[in-house]
């Protein structure tokens, strides 16, 4: 009887262990599906809507050509309805926003005339809710051909996102072929 016993405890012990090993190897998987939220701009912040529509196209398309995850899309697409539970939802909030002047950073050069963008970036996990990461992100441009654009600003904030995220863990260390 204390044979039985220790077996099916021993049993209980053993199926509990993987449970758990299988719950944190998950845990620890890089997301393959991302959602982004629509970014919102801090009060007294001029950062126009046609800008802020741009800035959402440019993050979705800097996360698919980043080829580290399997699908990217807006939450206000017709895809987070059918996506898989896990996956990470990014959202944001444009707190800083310089224009800045082409014509100057070509002409002048050395910072003159540079454009810069920040936000504040969380990103969860929309399953569970839970904050994996939180950070201050900040997208500029000094210079580029002929001035450099306004919108390389863009792209550099969903880079340094996604660089953050392939640091952290969250986001394929390894890209995907085509």
């Amino acid at each position: 009887m204390r044979f039985v016993s220790l077996i099916v405890i021993f049993s209980i012990f053993v199926v509990a262990t993987q449970a758990v090993l299988a719950q944190a190897s998950s845990a620890a998987m890089p997301y393959q599906v991302v959602e982004i939220e629509k970014f919102t701009v801090s009060d007294g912040v001029e950062f126009p809507a046609n800008d802020l529509e741009e800035l959402m196209g440019y993050l979705v398309l800097n996360f698919n050509n980043s080829r580290r995850f399997d699908q990217v899309f807006l939450s206000t697409d017709a895809a987070a309805s059918t996506a898989p539970a896990r996956r990470v939802k990014i959202s944001g909030v444009v707190t800083k926003y310089a224009k800045g002047n082409r014509a100057a950073r070509y002409l002048v050069g050395f910072g003159a005339g540079r454009t810069k963008l920040v936000a504040d970036v969380k990103v969860r996990d929309a399953e569970t809710g839970q904050l994996l990461m939180e950070q201050k992100v900040d997208g500029h441009v000094y210079v580029g051909l002929f001035g450099g654009s306004t919108d390389q600003a863009k792209g550099g904030l969903s880079s340094e996102i996604i660089k953050t995220m392939t640091k952290k863990g969250f986001a394929s260390r390894t890209r995907k072929s085509k």
